[in-house]
């Protein structure tokens, strides 16, 4: 029992780092976004390259962001499946008494 209520534990844990992670990866792409839009506008060769690789940084955290966000949506699946289980086990057991 203390094995499955770790596991739920270390789930949760997980679950709200990603959470986290996802957050701050949105928040940095925006942040990116708007450094490629400001530096865009001036006529500086060395400051669009800048500007481009500011966007490319974008696209990254984006990506990431999209990841957090699918491992947290596995990671809660899995919590719900090992809470489920165990309803399912006790279930199981309550009836061959």
């Amino acid at each position: 029992m203390d094995h499955v209520q770790d596991l739920k534990h270390t789930l949760s844990y997980l679950h709200s780092e990603l959470n986290r992670i996802e957050t701050m990866a949105g928040t940095l792409a925006s942040v990116e976004q708007e450094h490629f839009n400001r530096l865009s506008n001036f006529d500086h060769r060395e400051l669009m390259d800048i500007a481009v690789e500011e966007q490319g940084a974008a696209r990254q955290l984006g990506t990431i962001k999209q990841m957090c966000l699918a491992m947290a949506q596995k990671v809660e699946e899995l919590k719900n499946a090992i809470e489920s289980g165990g309803r399912e086990g006790r279930a199981g057991r309550d009836g061959t008494h």
